[in-house]
């Protein structure tokens, strides 16, 4: 191949990459040349050798084909995230209406357990319930409660997190508990505790899952469960 510029009929060795670069360059090169654009051949993978057109057409169809996927798959996280978004929604009109603190650990319960997966959800309270009929309250296990040792470095990181459970904080749940969890720190006005929501299944939740909307869930929880929360103070 000789480059423009060179004496008709003086061959000159091109490197390759000097004749990628130019054709770069100069990407309507073989457009203003149509005879040269039919004398190029590539070789096929099955043996025959297609032209240079004919494989640009396979390149443009398989990038094509990629983009459709990657359109695919971001059309079905969307759809799966607004679905969540209204479930999210919807527990947390749900909580806001619930009227005293046995109807709002039901609520979450329930919730959590008929539109995001659990097997069981437990509730932990790391203080004393205000409430008259506090005795009834399993969540509110007390400052002093042995359950928070196992929760101390998620507490003070104070996010969302999704996966396997620590043997300490599987504990909690159930003295056999296996599976997967989400856990839902809560960081109330002088007090704190978990919203844990299991289960068995190990793969449900894992550690890659995204928190965003489940830490908006963490604060709502934290509000409505807030009023029933008796102070005080951490020896």
């Amino acid at each position: 191949m000789t480059l423009p510029g060179h004496t008709e009929g003086l061959a000159t060795a091109v490197e390759p990459r000097a004749v990628m670069d130019f054709l770069a360059a100069n990407p309507t090169f073989l457009d203003q040349h149509p005879d040269l654009l039919r004398q190029l051949s590539i070789p096929h993978g099955s043996g025959d050798a297609v032209s240079l057109l004919e494989r640009q057409v396979v390149v443009l169809r398989e990038d094509n084909a990629r983009l459709r996927q990657q359109l695919d798959s971001l059309l079905r996280h969307a759809r799966s995230n607004e679905l969540l978004t209204r479930k999210i929604h919807a527990l947390v009109l749900t909580l806001m209406n619930a009227v005293g603190p046995q109807a709002v650990f039901a609520s979450l319960e329930r919730g959590l357990c008929a539109d995001f997966g659990a097997d069981r959800v437990t509730s932990l309270v790391f203080a004393p319930s205000a409430a008259v009929d506090a005795q009834d309250l399993a969540p509110f296990v007390g400052v002093d409660s042995p359950l928070r040792a196992a929760f101390d470095a998620l507490l003070i990181a104070g996010a969302s997190v999704c996966g396997p459970l620590a043997p300490d904080q599987a504990r909690a749940v159930a003295e056999d508990f296996q599976g997967s969890a989400v856990i839902l720190p809560l960081k109330g006005r002088g007090w704190d505790g978990v919203v844990i929501c299991a289960s068995a299944d190990q793969h449900r939740y894992s550690a890659d899952m995204g928190t965003e909307l489940l830490d908006y869930l963490r604060e709502v929880a934290t509000l409505v469960i807030d009023p029933w929360v008796k102070r005080s103070p951490r020896p």
